[in-house]
């Protein structure tokens, strides 16, 4: 390509400046909408994310300061070698920024770009002026430039094939086009060489393309994968012995070195690449190996230790996602056994009362009928009294057979849409005289716009009763209930809230088998036959409760339908 008319050096260091100044304005766009992440409530849910979010602005905010300084630098035509601290700001920016995605614990480096401040010392005249010419180690601090830009590229590609996030692409390329165009002014160019020009191009590209791709959500996803870690611990470690190299031939350049030198320049750089290859192999240990033996162990003595032992989770990356699923398959396996138990019990108990029930019926009536005659045929205070007694109790023994039989054979669910504040207050007005006569207060907090819902109005009206019926009896000299509803995406909640004595931790798994029950009156199939139709309309019945300051029965339904 010709550049034959931009050769004009006046204006090809104007062009510099204001490219320095426009990458300076993008960083600092991008630090801006990662500090605008990181404190924004609403879309931080952990410090972790907080954490890598504010990384992230402290990274792309070094690389904004320096290229400030840097076009200040220029402008101003102040000493070269004052632009060492602008490029090794560059790198701390960089590594800021490989800090952000690839830190396990990112809220324990949160300090790191601190490290810019010793940076400052470079601004002294009495100290940049003591150090080697900055033309002769330009090149070594911009494949430095280089080598953490090229760094950040690839922890990009590691984050698209880990979660395929198509956005992470662009900044790939942003990122790339930095490193090339750092390669490309590594090379002691002069202004205005091919060289020069096409590096001086690639590099507001780049920062261009990361100012369109970066987007706020990529603060909060990007991190945490024990790839980028090896990715970054290979990388930056690899790159030990290949810069202390480089330093030493800059070096030479400016004072020779003599052979006896030279054979202990060799010897100390084996001994650094023997060195960095240990501490990767030692860092793979007890990054990678580590974690893993510990998951072996804890599946491994699962068994021992039942289903009710948790794998600790000690890390937020794959291994600890990995627990972290690990647990909660624990949890689900769990309550589908102790589900499985109950339906199992409830299958038995069906069978068990439906023969009871048809056993009992015949012989109740004939009782039944029997102290009806007895009555209407024979006088006598003593046999009126006896009669009545035996009456009763047939009455009371047909409503549990009744009972019973409802519970083995449930009627089947008659679904139609229903509004369930309405179907809350029927509720509350049959059972409001009941609260009046056991000085018990009944509040109602119901949410506007509860889609309609899917069910069978009586049997769901039926719960209800049963719940608060209990809650009456949970309650002594007095207290409230309070019923509320709440919709939830696609669910329907129902709560009832008491303040009355609670349910003990002993109990509080046995309330839905049949026939358990605490009370002194009841059989024990309220909760069970509840629980039972909550099922039946592809929703569920679930308690909470605190011995001696109440419980909370909440009715999950489904308002897509049954």
């Amino acid at each position: 390509m010709n550049w034959d008319f931009l050769l004009n050096k006046e204006l090809l260091l104007n062009y510099h400046i204001g490219e320095e100044f426009f990458i300076s304005a993008v960083c600092g766009i991008l630090a801006y909408r990662s500090f605008k992440v990181c404190y924004k409530n609403d879309q931080v849910s952990n410090r972790e994310k907080e954490s890598r979010a504010f990384l992230f602005g402290s990274g792309f905010m070094l690389l904004g300061l320096s290229s400030s300084i840097h076009a200040i630098i220029h402008a101003a035509h102040l000493d070269l070698n004052l632009l060492y601290q602008t490029l090794l700001g560059y790198c701390l920016g960089f590594l800021t920024i490989i800090m952000a995605i690839s830190a396990q614990k990112p809220w324990t480096k949160k300090t790191f770009p601190l490290l810019y401040l010793p940076l400052l010392i470079l601004l002294v005249p009495g100290i940049y002026q003591s150090i080697p010419i900055f033309g002769e180690f330009r090149p070594l601090v911009w494949i430095s430039v280089a080598y953490f830009s090229g760094v950040v590229c690839m922890l990009f590609i590691a984050a698209f094939f880990r979660t395929g996030n198509r956005r992470t692409l662009p900044a790939t390329a942003g990122f790339a086009l930095i490193c090339i165009s750092s390669i490309f002014i590594f090379f002691p160019a002069a202004i205005g060489s091919t060289m020069w020009l096409h590096g001086h191009l690639f590099r507001p590209i780049g920062f261009a393309i990361l100012l369109f791709s970066i987007k706020p959500d990529e603060f909060l996803t990007s991190g945490g994968s024990i790839l980028y870690r090896a990715l970054m611990a290979f990388s930056i470690l690899a790159a030990i012995p290949l810069l202390l190299f480089g330093t030493v031939l800059f070096y030479e350049t400016i004072s020779p070195i003599d052979i006896q030198g030279r054979r202990l320049i060799v010897f100390l750089l084996l001994l650094v690449t023997f060195a960095t290859t240990l501490i990767f192999g030692l860092g793979l240990i007890i990054r990678l190996i580590h974690p893993i033996l510990q998951l072996k162990d804890s599946v491994g003595t699962l068994v021992d230790n039942g289903l009710d032992k948790k794998i600790d989770v000690q890390s937020n990356d794959e291994i600890g996602e990995l627990s972290s699923t690990f647990n909660e398959m624990i949890v689900n396996l769990r309550q589908a056994i102790e589900e499985q138990e109950r339906l199992c019990r409830l299958a038995s108990t069906g069978e068990l009362a439906a023969t009871l029930a048809h056993e009992i019926k015949n012989p109740l009536n004939a009782i039944g009928g029997a102290a009806s005659y007895i009555d209407k045929n024979y006088d006598g205070s003593l046999i009126k009294e006896f009669v009545k007694i035996i009456s009763d109790e047939a009455v009371r023994i047909n409503k549990l057979t009744s009972t019973l039989l409802n519970f083995a054979s449930p009627v089947s669910p008659e679904p139609a849409p229903n509004d369930i504040n309405r179907l809350v207050d029927d509720t509350l007005s049959l059972l409001n005289q009941e609260s009046k006569d056991q000085s018990v207060t009944l509040e109602k907090h119901l949410a506007d716009r509860i889609p309609l819902v899917h069910c069978d109005y009586n049997q769901i009206k039926q719960i209800l009763i049963n719940l608060i019926i209990n809650s009456f009896d949970s309650i002594q000299d007095g207290g409230t209930i309070k019923v509320e509803t709440k919709c939830n995406n696609s669910h329907v909640y129902v709560s009832i809230e008491d303040n009355g004595e609670g349910i003990p931790p002993e109990n509080i798994k046995q309330i839905f088998n049949p026939f358990f029950t605490t009370k002194t009156r009841g059989t024990g199939l309220g909760l069970a036959l509840s629980k039972k139709i909550a099922r039946e309309h592809n929703g569920d019945l679930l308690v909470e409760s605190v011995a001696g300051q109440g419980s909370i029965f909440t009715l999950v339904l489904n308002s897509g339908g049954t």
